[in-house]
């Protein structure tokens, strides 16, 4: 007999955490849809030459292979599960370029598979929520404004916690890198990346060969958000007399400024000089979101932007702003801190309970009836199973309501409707169900 057991790091769900997965995608979506954001399901697998065309580490990419093929068969081309959903995009743009209508505004929910070193919180496989908006012309920066603003609403709907959204441009940290001699761009970004997963990124900008000096000025650099809010970190740069900085720090605050005005709460937007974001596609705006006090510093949502990911697949340049919620890590986190309520392991709001077989048809009416108002309902199955077994089960999968109809409640057309949260009972007519369950 073959010991059942799931793979290391592929997370699946028992039926009551499945349930807040699902009530945490639709609410994703639901807030996605309102910025109108068309939805989108590009295949799990791609070729190999698709994924590695921008950036990929070989080794966190599974491979998709046949267990055994034909001794004469020819694979033209390997196939590889994909590690992120904006890749599979990138190659879906160039194909589909003449058939799509620009601005094109994209929502996807999907599993990526990505290798990953065993650690709390980082799975194999794992949800993504991206948006995205794309056009064939210079990308406004009304753009940026709006998929934050989106990501903000869906994660401000699921109530979870205070979360703080970290902003910067990139340019401004490349621009600082310059102003201190830093040759190594590409390397001290991704040191700098790695600045809350690390006791100290000191020792790793030493093996880089920066002098003491220099660290200080990073160190001093990356800080000052801890120390001076949004408006006085745009008017310390704003302080330079460099006419590019200058642009870029008028982009940043063309962000800040819009999206107060388009309702974004200021406490949950902070100007952070210091995010990063090391790979060599992301060029301008970039955020990271976490959740405030929880001493956990892993990132729930993303957002940056791209001059041209497509370069590979067309000759047409498409800039583009993407953003996504990392929803498998948020749950798990919230779950974690004890801001999940595992309430219920059924969707269904009413049980009706089964008794006697020549009740059958009467039931069989109600379930429709409820059916016919878009309540959930369940029949019991088994009309043989004792009313008490049946309550019992009722309770075991916190479903709210139970109705009972003994032959009395027939005759007069009424039935007993129990409530199992507030432990009450009550007799009504069919037609009065739909508001006492509400």
């Amino acid at each position: 007999m073959i010991k059942p057991k799931a793979i290391s790091w592929f997370y699946e769900n028992l039926p009551d955490a499945q349930i807040i997965e699902d009530n945490y995608k639709d609410i994703i979506k639901k807030n996605y849809s309102l910025s109108w954001f068309t939805s989108l399901d590009t295949p799990h697998i791609e070729r190999i030459e698709t994924l590695i065309s921008k950036w990929a580490d070989d080794n966190e990419i599974y491979a998709i292979k046949r267990l055994k093929a034909e001794w004469d068969e020819k694979n033209d081309f390997e196939l590889w599960l994909r590690f992120d959903l904006t890749v599979p995009l990138a190659r879906y743009v160039a194909q589909y370029e003449w058939e799509l209508v620009f601005p094109f505004k994209r929502q996807q929910i999907g599993k990526v598979y990505r290798w990953e070193r065993p650690q709390k919180w980082r799975y194999r496989e794992f949800y993504q929520a991206d948006i995205d908006i794309i056009w064939n012309s210079k990308l406004p920066l009304f753009a940026d404004v709006e998929i934050l603003s989106t990501i903000y609403n869906a994660l401000k709907e699921l109530d979870f916690w205070s979360f703080i959204i970290n902003i910067n441009n990139k340019k401004l940290l490349s621009w600082y890198l310059n102003s201190i001699w830093v040759d190594e761009f590409k390397k001290v970004i991704w040191v700098i990346d790695k600045k809350d997963k690390v006791k100290s990124i000191v020792p790793m900008l030493e093996d880089l060969w920066l002098n003491e000096e220099q660290i200080n000025h990073i160190l001093s650099y990356i800080n000052i958000w801890e120390i001076r809010n949004s408006s006085e970190i745009l008017n310390f740069f704003s302080t330079f007399e460099d006419e590019q900085l200058l642009e870029w720090v008028a982009e940043l605050k063309y962000l800040y400024e819009n999206l107060l005005n388009i309702w974004v709460e200021e406490k949950y937007i902070k100007i952070n000089p210091s995010i990063s974001r090391w790979l060599n596609y992301y060029t301008g705006t970039v955020f990271e979101t976490f959740i405030e006090w929880s001493e956990l510093l892993w990132s729930i949502s993303s957002w940056w932007r791209y001059e041209n990911l497509t370069s590979n697949f067309s000759k047409n340049n498409y800039p583009w702003v993407w953003a996504s919620i990392g929803l498998s890590r948020l749950i798990s986190i919230l779950n974690n801190l004890w801001k999940i309520e595992l309430w219920s392991k059924t969707i269904t709001k009413v049980l009706v309970v089964n008794m006697w077989e020549e009740y059958l048809t009467n039931n069989v009416q109600i379930v429709k009836y409820l059916r016919s108002i878009w309540i959930n309902v369940e029949l019991y199955l088994d009309s043989d199973t004792k009313i008490q077994k049946q309550l019992k089960y009722a309770d075991n999968k916190k479903i709210p309501f139970v109705i009972i109809v003994w032959e009395d409640e027939i005759k007069r057309w009424t039935l007993q409707l129990k409530n199992l949260v507030l432990w009450k009972q009550s007799e009504l007519k069919i037609i009065d169900l739909e508001k006492s369950l509400s």
